[in-house]
C-alpha cells in the first residue's frame, strides 16, 4: 500500500513539475521565469527519481517474497 501512494505522490511530482516549467513560459518578468523553470526542474527531478527508487524498492521485494516462498516449499519437501 505505500509503494502505491508513493508511486502517485510522486508522479503528482512529476506533472506539477512540469506545469511549473511549462507555465514559467507564460511569465513576462526573467527572475519569475527563472524561478518557475528551476523549481520546475527540482520539483521533476525529485519526483522522477522517487518513481524510479520506489520501483527499485518495489522490485527487490516482489524478489524477496519469491525466494522466500521457494525457500518455505523447499523445507516443506524436505
Amino acid at each position: 500500500m505505500f509503494y502505491k501512494i508513493a508511486k502517485i505522490l510522486s508522479k503528482t511530482a512529476i506533472v506539477f513539475g512540469f506545469m511549473c516549467m511549462v507555465g514559467g513560459c507564460s511569465v513576462e518578468q526573467q527572475e519569475l521565469f527563472y524561478l518557475y523553470e528551476a523549481l520546475g526542474l527540482a520539483v521533476f527531478a525529485a519526483g522522477a527519481y522517487a518513481l524510479e527508487y520506489f520501483r527499485m524498492l518495489e522490485y527487490r521485494h516482489r524478489k524477496r517474497k519469491i525466494r522466500e516462498a521457494r525457500e518455505h516449499a523447499r523445507r516443506e519437501a524436505a
